[in-house]
């Protein structure tokens, strides 16, 4: 996997495995939820990271921590890695391959229309 990862949109949301939980209390939030808590810590000079960094917490800052977002505009949720640094950063893992289209079936990136067959009728 490529690590390209892109800053999060504060309202977008994310969820994560429960032994990665470091600032906010639930696996699921939003952005700015995880952001303002994490803030909250730093400001309040916690130990977290000083006293009482593990693995697990430590990855936050290093390589990632497994995640799956949901981003605006998508269908679905998204499996990959986030990452803290100025933002929350996603890395998405690599797609899976869709399966082609058959020779006698055209490659289309839409869902054929219940109308398009009355179409083709009148046509």
């Amino acid at each position: 996997m490529i690590n390209n990862f892109e800053p999060l949109e504060s309202e977008e949301v994310v969820t994560i495995e429960e032994v990665f939980k470091i600032a906010v209390k639930q696996p699921t939030f939003k952005v700015i939820e995880f952001l303002e808590t994490f803030k909250e810590l730093i400001n309040k000079q916690s130990s977290i990271y000083i006293d009482r960094r593990t693995d697990e917490k430590a990855q936050w800052l290093d390589d990632g921590v497994k995640a799956q977002v949901l981003r605006y505009g998508a269908k679905n949720w998204e499996k990959g890695k986030i990452k803290i640094k100025f933002t929350l950063e996603f890395c998405p893992d690599e797609p899976e391959v869709q399966k082609s289209s058959t020779p006698d079936q055209p490659e289309t990136s839409e869902p054929e229309s219940p109308l398009d067959e009355i179409r083709r009728m009148q046509g």
